[in-house]
């Protein structure tokens, strides 16, 4: 039925959709396709007609050999059957159930998690609850998604919530946490789960994990988070894994570690937004790591590249800007996303951005007139070969921005417009004090 349920066209204004026949025995063994009628989920199906059809496919298991085809489709579709008979009883109980027309529901807004209910025929293979963990049943359950942070759960478990939006966290914060996983123990949560608040215990030795499953069925086993440094217990903590940025930035260590499902949700929000500033946190890891190094080298020859090409109407025309697909690439060379450095270690970014260098060094320098008319001349050598403020061997004044190269500049000693303008600045106050006297 997944399968069905994934091939089938559905309204994107309504959750309702219908089933044709045709799909229906496309999907069924053939010595059962003409009780397939009988069988069909269907969205108005009433209590009445389901216990009738869980009966009769009750039967048509029986009827079928042990191990067959026929059998594991039935014993399928009887597990489908009765979630929808719970759904229908839980809409006829709930009078804002997405399964009643009247309740007009479709969207709700839970500690600022942007719910919007999902085609109960979308497919949703290896979905999970995030609140009760448990499947969701895309065919038969009503179900929610936060358009957000991608938060999922049942309808029945949206007045349960306690997570709050992994958006929401990330915009109020702006920044990670950069302390290497700083855990304060299970005494500073008085025991219990920093999500969920249930009550939580270190992890028994396996002589002992079933007796105390009996002493304490209530309890469950702590398992930390290594980016926020808190303990959650296993519904709030799936085992999920992920890259952490403390480790990243002090240690380069890119190995992912084990995390709760809230971080999990916030690293992978914040992966592509430029958050660490590594000039700031940890300026020595360039010298470490050459990948690193490189990647900074690059992105200031970029920056100077962007210069004349943001100005340029015939780069404007070519949307040059447009291959790069992170701008901020382009902006500045300090600030770098998670996945700016993931992709540092694996070598793809140094590469990527080579190939930006070469397409707009080729504009600026032999393809466009009007950013070659833009090149400076060394006055100190008075070379004619054209001299840019982006290339390795140019020296840029902080004073005047005069471009020059770095050796003249260092056989010189000094900038020649800024002798310049000294001596007219010297002359203009003599002529003025001349003038007053």
């Amino acid at each position: 039925m997944s399968d069905l349920a994934a091939d089938n066209k559905q309204s994107t204004s309504s959750p309702t959709s219908t089933v044709s026949n045709e799909d229906i025995e496309s999907s069924v063994p053939s010595n059962l396709a003409s009780q397939e009628l009988q069988l069909a989920l269907t969205e108005q199906a009433t209590e009445q007609e389901l216990l009738k059809a869980i009966n009769h496919t009750k039967v048509l298991i029986l009827e079928n050999a042990q191990c067959s085809l026929e059998r594991k489709w039935l014993v399928r579709h009887l597990i489908e059957l009765r979630f929808k008979l719970q759904e229908c009883r839980e809409a006829m109980a709930d009078p804002e159930h997405p399964r009643n027309k009247s309740s007009g529901v479709s969207n709700r807004t839970v500690m600022g998690h942007h719910l919007k209910l999902q085609p109960l025929l979308r497919a949703a293979a290896h979905r999970y609850c995030d609140h009760c963990t448990g499947t969701i049943w895309s065919v038969v359950q009503a179900w929610y998604e936060c358009q957000d942070c991608g938060y999922t759960c049942h309808h029945k478990c949206i007045a349960l919530i306690v997570r709050e939006c992994a958006h929401v966290v990330a915009c109020e914060r702006g920044e990670y946490e950069l302390q290497i996983c700083p855990d304060r123990g299970l005494s500073f949560q008085k025991y219990m789960c920093a999500e969920c608040k249930s009550p939580l215990m270190l992890t028994a030795p396996k002589g002992l994990s079933c007796l105390r499953k009996l002493l304490f069925p209530e309890w469950s086993d702590a398992k930390l988070c290594d980016y926020s440094g808190r303990y959650f217990c296993s519904a709030c903590h799936w085992n999920g894994s992920a890259v952490i940025p403390a480790r990243a930035v002090h240690n380069w260590d890119l190995v992912p570690q084990p995390v709760s499902q809230a971080s999990l949700q916030q690293l992978k929000i914040t992966a592509q937004r430029p958050l660490i500033n590594l000039e700031r946190v940890n300026p020595k890891l360039f010298a470490l790591v050459h990948e690193l190094n490189l990647v900074r080298r690059l992105r200031r020859e970029l920056v100077g590249l962007r210069k004349y090409v943001s100005v340029c109407r015939r780069a404007t025309e070519e949307r040059l800007l447009w291959k790069c697909d992170r701008p901020y690439l382009l902006e500045s060379s300090d600030m770098y996303s998670l996945q700016d450095l993931v992709d540092t270690h694996a070598g793809e970014l140094p590469s990527k951005l080579h190939s930006l260098v070469d397409l707009f060094t080729r504009h600026v320098k032999v393809e466009c007139e009007i950013c070659r008319g833009r090149a400076h001349i060394c006055e100190i050598c008075s070379n004619d070969e054209a001299l840019y403020p982006f290339d390795r061997v140019a020296y840029v004044c902080a004073e005047c921005g005069a471009v020059l190269h770095k050796q003249c500049r260092e056989s010189k000693g000094s900038c020649p417009r800024c002798v310049r303008l000294r001596d007219r600045r010297a002359r203009e106050a003599n002529e003025n004090e001349n003038c007053d006297t």
